[in-house]
């Protein structure tokens, strides 16, 4: 589960508030935001429960305050993060809506404010998911970063806590992609040195593990990770140390879904292990590919499903929205 004071925490409710620092209830932010209460804080600011003045609307607003003396890479990384999520005009993507400088010099942005809980929670409090559900959620997932793929946008940071799944109205599930606070812009300045290793090492792909160059491939790698997790509740590769868990994402082969989860298709084995593939040509060519693939898993099942088909659904594999 991701702590209220998480990163991953922006933008969302669904979880307890974490209470408000003294003196910012009540503070009207870039003239027109009134902070209502704190809903989490990390590395990158804090994030608030607000009201817009004007119409009444509430939403997420994240704050980095001045400071005697702000890191200029911070300050560049929380512009970044802003720009990479406003950029991206997507349903499964938080909508970012303002940007600014308040008086006093603290950056802010607003974002949609979301309910719901993120994939991680949800895998923690409701266990292993019937696959349908979750391939639901993995193809809206690659459709979110197809769509910021088109706008030059690598987030490089996708996992669970990263994605926040609402029910709709219709009682649909959706998925939100959030946190774009280490995300890369193909047009923006680089703000990683050269050889300096940054995500989280349960989903990087080798040439994010070891420093290098990253791009929509390293998305497609992360993305797979997340896959074989979604229908295994289980990670495919995890050393003891952080250390030795980037080492075995550029070292030791993954195993099939199937292997940890038996039943599973041939099919879906195959499309996982080659968004894991080593070797960044031998991933899926993009996203958008990534999601058809998704897609055709999923329209392959419900064929098999229909009455009278030969062998019916897949055995054993947990193809029934009751359960696994």
């Amino acid at each position: 589960m991701v702590p209220p004071g998480s990163p991953a925490a922006a933008g969302r409710t669904g979880e307890p508030p974490s209470g408000t620092l003294a003196g910012d209830a009540g503070r009207v932010v870039g003239g027109r935001y009134r902070l209502l209460r704190r809903l989490g804080a990390g590395g990158m600011g804090a994030v608030y429960l607000c009201e817009h003045l004007a119409l009444g609307r509430r939403l997420a607003l994240k704050l980095l305050p001045a400071g005697p003396a702000p890191e200029p890479e911070l300050v560049d990384r929380f512009r970044q993060e802003a720009l990479a999520a406003s950029r991206i005009a997507h349903e499964n993507v938080v909508e970012v809506l303002d940007f600014g400088e308040d008086e006093g010099g603290d950056l802010y942005y607003v974002m949609e404010l979301l309910e719901g809980r993120t994939l991680g929670q949800l895998l923690h409090q409701e266990g292993l998911l019937p696959l349908p559900r979750a391939l639901h959620l993995l193809e809206q997932v690659c459709r979110a970063l197809a769509a910021a793929h088109a706008c030059g946008v690598i987030h490089r940071d996708v996992k669970p806590d990263n994605v926040l799944v609402e029910r709709r109205p219709d009682g649909a599930e959706r998925v939100k992609l959030i946190d774009f606070g280490i995300s890369h812009l193909s047009d923006g300045r680089r703000l990683t040195r050269d050889g300096v290793i940054i995500g989280t090492p349960e989903y990087m792909a080798p040439e994010q593990a070891s420093g290098g160059e990253v791009d929509g491939f390293t998305d497609v790698y992360a993305v797979g990770v997340l896959a074989f997790e979604l229908v295994t509740g289980r990670l495919p590769l995890l050393g003891p140390t952080p250390v030795a868990t980037l080492v075995a994402h550029q070292t030791r082969p993954p195993p099939a879904p199937s292997a940890v989860r038996p039943g599973l298709p041939a099919e879906l084995d195959r499309l996982v292990l080659q968004a894991l593939a080593k070797d960044k040509a031998e991933r899926l060519p993009s996203m958008q590919a990534f999601a058809a693939e998704v897609m055709r898993l999923q329209l392959a099942a419900a064929m098999a499903a229909l009455p009278g088909r030969p062998g019916g659904a897949w055995p054993g594999a947990g193809w029934s929205d009751e359960g696994p």
